[in-house]
């Protein structure tokens, strides 16, 4: 690999450079219930631009702003007077704010957990390259996340962090529902492809298994996703791009209502830049919202269904001596369809934390897959996968004043699934390879405390108890069926110390955990033995951490981890495989700064060595597909045009280093994936209720790609083009 420090000072030349090149009384309020001695009002949540053209009147709150993950916006009435003080007339917006002065308060909010938290706002999205097929776009700016793209159609979420290599690691959550499968090949795959990035409030991205709230596959982290309750207008948008990319979007919306509505409608599709890489994908999101009990209810139903074709994963050996035509695809019959569709009701208390949550949730996947792998040959593979799961959380939260609070709460998931795998010919089947008939069950119970014993010191503790109840049926070798109930706890313990205003010192120590899948406890090859008796794989995490704010304008964050994993999984030739038992030793740089507020400019710095203790293939100390180095920075400039105008040009950059493989199970010398850097480029400009955007992404390394893995010995990939452009155009009704 070439000289990492010269690498580093060139990229971060041309990003800065692009500064050069680029155009050189709002304010979120906050609450938190702190007594009954006070009496609460509702409060407007929405993040306002830090500068807007021509400031508005603040609008009437509505009680649909708030359900049960809207927690982290609400801080008591005497914060916010101080923190108005302190940051009166600087650039740095609401949402990295309060990752600093939000780490001192006792509050339910991902940002208070003494652990390394980042969020993306919806101003954030609409800053970023979305365009349809890959929803990982979300998280390029993340310091220490990895995305990458499979571009086989609608596949799981590509995403890495804290060294573990995709988002089966990692605890995704949407509005209180887990969005991790249990009863599918991938033992905790995430799509989240049904959801519209425009529907999104926030993101909360907390490192770590450090909150009691989340269970299952909370192993690297948690990613929660808190959707909108309202536009303020009706908008329509569609757009359009290289390789027959075109979308359209309508919103049907108004916070004006006390039956608040919020309704989603999209249509995706691309031909793609290789043959046979077509993806059609079409979603509706309709989610309403009214004040009933006291409360906040909100319900919502989705249905997402996409068809596509597949070009496969090509040795990159053979593009490079002129052999094989990039765009050339392994076999034409490859592709597939999913079908997704959701019903889910949440309730929480209309203002302040104290109060009952409550989540109820039903939902149904349809997957299937025809996949060839190098070498080319007639051997084709069919999966197909069908899940129907439903279950709920309720807890409650007990807050006395702003010293202490107590949340104890319960949750459970009910799953039941069939999956298949065939042996094809250009999708005709020649034989079965496994089928089995699934039927899991969760019961999790959990208690997460917080107390201040001290103005500039807290504690946070937390425990989870899970119980599993899985009955497989494995059709193909009968005698590898039965029924298991593994048991895991799951403990966390940190602190917070405020020195100062606006900075803070943590540390934690936490246990996360994933279930036990069918693959591992029921095999489906004939020469392997059933265990039941197979415990969740548990990860131990501890960090050490710091962030601030300082002169006003300045956010800086580093963060310190090690963990230690049992049972790591990794897919090799498209099938999980226990590896042994892993650690991973890393830390995470950022820094934001705001010089004025029409100037952002970020970069953060993630490093990560991740081994694997004993392996199970000896020689093999590395874990697969983790990169070592990953840098991202960028620029985010803004002009006002005119009076109700405003231009915002983003540049941003990504890189990261060649990830290892292994060629075969007896090779102890690692291949690496090429290092592998992207540039995206997002000018935007709106106003008077138009608002238009021209976008481009270059990935300049003609032989390289954000994902590579190893079929028959050879290093392959999905080649992608080097350019893509995309404009569109956006229309609101106010």
């Amino acid at each position: 690999m070439r000289s990492f420090v010269s690498f580093c000072r060139r990229s971060f030349l041309v990003v800065f450079l692009g500064i050069a090149l680029t155009f050189t009384w709002s304010f979120t309020a906050v609450a938190q219930e702190a007594g009954n001695s006070r009496e609460l009002e509702r409060i407007e949540i929405e993040a306002p631009e830090r500068r807007p053209a021509a400031r508005p009147a603040p609008p009437t709150p509505s009680t649909a702003d708030f359900d049960q993950d809207s927690v982290s916006d609400l801080r008591s009435f005497g914060d916010r007077d101080r923190a108005s003080e302190i940051f009166a007339g600087t650039g740095i917006p609401s949402s990295v704010r309060s990752l600093a002065t939000d780490k001192s308060q006792v509050s339910l909010g991902a940002a208070s957990l003494p652990a390394q938290v980042q969020t993306i706002n919806s101003q954030d999205i609409q800053q970023l390259n979305i365009w349809g097929r890959e929803p990982a776009d979300l998280f390029t700016k993340i310091a220490g996340m990895n995305t990458y793209y499979y571009n086989q159609g609608t596949l799981g979420l590509g995403v890495g962090m804290r060294g573990f290599t995709n988002a089966n690691n990692i605890g995704f959550w949407v509005d209180g529902v887990p969005q991790n499968q249990p009863c599918q090949a991938g033992q905790g795959r995430v799509l989240i492809q049904w959801l519209p990035p425009e529907a999104i409030e926030r993101i909360e991205i907390i490192k770590g298994p450090f909150s009691a709230l989340y269970g299952d596959f909370a192993m690297a982290g948690v990613v929660n996703i808190v959707t909108k309750k309202s536009e303020r207008a009706p908008s329509v948008s569609s757009y359009g791009g290289s390789f027959g990319q075109f979308r359209a979007l309508g919103v049907l919306s108004s916070d004006t209502l006390s039956l608040t509505p919020y309704l989603v409608q999209e249509f995706y599709t691309i031909d793609g830049y290789r043959d046979n890489s077509e993806l059609r994908q079409g979603s509706t999101f309709d989610k309403v919202s009214f004040p009933a009990l006291g409360g906040v209810f909100s319900l919502r139903y989705n249905y997402f269904q996409s068809d596509w074709d597949g070009a496969s994963y090509v040795p990159i050996d053979l593009i490079k001596s002129g052999l094989w035509n990039r765009r050339r695809p392994i076999n034409p019959t490859d592709g597939g369809n999913v079908k997704m569709s959701s019903l889910v009701a949440n309730y929480a208390p209309s203002c302040g934390e104290r109060g009952l949550y409550a989540s109820l949730y039903l939902a149904k996947y349809r997957g299937v897959r025809y996949d060839q792998r190098w070498p080319l040959s007639s051997s084709q593979k069919l999966r197909i996968e069908e899940t129907l799961y439903g279950g709920g959380r309720l807890y409650y939260n007990l807050v006395f004043r702003d010293f202490a609070s107590l949340t104890v709460g319960a949750e459970t998931r009910q799953a039941n699934g069939d999956q298949q795998q065939y042996a094809t010919v250009n999708r005709t089947i020649t034989s079965l390879t496994y089928d089995y008939s699934l039927s899991m069950a969760n019961w999790g119970f959990f208690l997460q405390g917080q107390i201040k014993p001290h103005e500039k010191v807290k504690i946070v503790g937390g425990v989870r108890w899970d119980c599993f109840i899985q009955n497989f049926e494995n059709i193909t070798q009968p005698q590898n069926s039965g029924e298991g109930r593994p048991y895991v706890r799951s403990p966390k313990i940190g602190f917070v110390m405020t020195p100062t205003e606006n900075f803070n010192f943590f540390g934690n120590i936490g246990c996360g955990f994933r279930s036990p899948s069918n693959t591992e406890v029921s095999p489906y090859r004939a020469n392997a033995d059933k265990d039941f008796g197979i415990d969740p794989a548990v990860v131990r995490t501890y960090d050490i951490g710091c962030n601030a704010t300082l002169f006003g304008n300045l956010y800086v964050a580093a963060d310190y981890y090690q963990t230690y994993m049992e049972r790591e999984i990794a897919t090799i030739n498209n099938e999980p495989v226990n590896i042994g038992n892993s650690i991973r030793k890393g830390y995470e740089l950022e820094c934001r700064y705001y010089p004025s507020d029409y100037l952002d400019i970020f970069g953060n710095y993630a490093w990560v060595d991740a081994k694997v203790i004993d392996p199970i293939n000896p020689g093999q100390f590395l874990v697969r597909y983790v990169p070592e180095h990953l840098i991202k920075a960028g620029v985010s400039a803004k002009s006002d045009f005119g009076p109700y105008g405003r231009i915002i040009a983003d540049l941003y950059y990504e890189y990261y280093s060649g990830a290892p493989v292994y060629k075969n199970s007896t090779s102890t010398i690692p291949l690496y994936a090429p290092d592998y850097d992207v540039y995206n480029l997002k000018l935007t400009y709106s106003g008077r209720g138009w608002s238009s955007f021209l976008s481009a992404r270059c990935q300049p390394r003609e032989h390289s790609s954000s994902y590579f893995t190893v079929n028959n010995g050879l290093l392959t990939c999905d080649p992608p083009p080097k350019w893509e452009l995309v404009s569109g155009l956006s229309y609101s009704f106010w």
